[in-house]
């Protein structure tokens, strides 16, 4: 009833297809394994992603290559000048891996609220960014680093330290969909 209910605002306030792709994340999200059935060690997982996103994300603050690498590309990647690679599907990032690790370590349906704008690319990409918190993005989305990114970090000198970050990310996801794996079988 509570996914109808967002879904129905939703569609007031955004076009279809934003408001379908939201009603879709929001329905793989709750048909996740619950807290109280998944194990400790998910648990505890779960928790170390959302960390690593927000530390992730600390490391890169006032990188400029994210607010102008979709200047010029094609539709819907360069509807905006940021954030080209977030010009992608939605259910692309939003993998079960993803909304399982999200849903374990506290994202909610009232958390996932997409932008106010046109749509272009994944659901809760607006001309602004991501509509997301960072603790409540994909793992995925986080850890990206582009080329030109790359660049920018090597330049301020902290590139070696935002891959490391990046790295334990990755592992971390990569551990805990074995684990999510192991305890669902």
């Amino acid at each position: 009833m509570l996914i109808a209910a967002h879904h129905l605002v939703d569609r007031l306030r955004h076009p279809r297809s934003r408001a379908d792709e939201v009603l879709a994340v929001r329905r793989r999200l709750v048909a996740q394994r619950s807290p109280s059935a998944a194990s400790d060690e998910e648990l505890a997982l779960a928790r170390d992603l959302r960390r690593l996103r927000v530390e992730l994300t600390t490391a890169l603050a006032g990188v400029s290559a994210c607010g102008t690498c979709a200047r010029g590309h094609s539709l819907p990647h360069g509807r905006w000048n940021g954030g080209q690679c977030c010009g992608g599907h939605t259910e692309g990032v939003f993998t079960d891996d993803e909304l399982a690790s999200l849903r374990l370590s506290g994202t909610t349906l009232g958390r996932l609220a997409p932008p106010r704008s046109e749509h272009a690319g994944c659901a809760f990409r607006g001309p602004e960014g991501c509509s997301l918190e960072v603790a409540d993005r994909p793992n995925l989305c986080v850890r990206y680093l582009c080329r030109e990114l790359e660049g920018e970090l090597r330049e301020r000198g902290s590139l070696t330290s935002v891959k490391a970050i990046a790295r334990r990310l990755g592992e971390t996801f990569e551990r805990f969909a074995r684990v999510r794996a192991a305890h669902s079988r």
